[in-house]
């Protein structure tokens, strides 16, 4: 394995960010961050993470450490593999979720001007799953459901001041379709 420079490497990821590329859905408790630790299986507030500190513990696995310990316990590496992920010197191991088990994210709000801002009204966004996130890894933007063929929630992804142009419309199955180019 070439070498890690773990310190450079933990000035360039805050404990934050590798949250955030771990996909940790954690929730503000004061001056930390709490979720529930996907390796172990823990309770919601199982894993908290004191951003002040650049520090993390599970009380499930009684663990803790840095922003490079912090993903060598979620993925289930060697801090060495972790210090890679964080660095981008290696492919990230973060476990994907199986076909249907994202959950909607029920705190979307679909009237707020954000949604409207990006091309969306109120009812239209009720009706697809899209809204704007206050909280969590999508804070601030409009998330927007991304289905497989089948309707299963895949993801979402997040936008912030693109408008739709006005080709797009919606089909009777409520899905956003484009209309097709001629050469």
């Amino acid at each position: 394995m070439p070498f890690i420079d773990f310190e450079e490497v933990k000035s360039r990821v805050s404990i934050e960010q590798a949250a955030k590329l771990l996909n940790l859905e954690t929730k503000s408790v004061g001056s930390q961050l709490r979720a529930a630790c996907p390796a172990c299986k823990g309770p919601d507030r199982s894993l908290v993470i004191t951003p002040a500190k650049g520090l993390f513990y599970c009380f499930t696995s009684k663990t803790g450490g840095d922003q490079i310990a912090l993903v060598a316990h979620i993925n289930g590496v060697n801090v060495q593999e972790a210090a890679q992920q964080l660095s981008g010197t290696a492919k990230a191991t973060v476990p994907q979720p199986e076909k249907g088990q994202f959950k909607p994210l029920d705190y979307l709000e679909a009237e707020h001007m954000a949604v409207e801002a990006v091309g969306f009204d109120a009812e239209t966004a009720k009706t697809l799953g899209v809204g704007f996130a206050p909280r969590g890894i999508m804070a601030g933007l409009v998330a927007v459901p991304v289905r497989l063929e089948d309707g299963t929630l895949a993801g979402y992804i997040g936008i912030t001041e693109a408008k739709l142009p006005k080709t797009f419309h919606l089909t009777p199955t409520n899905v956003v379709s484009f209309p097709k180019r001629t050469a």
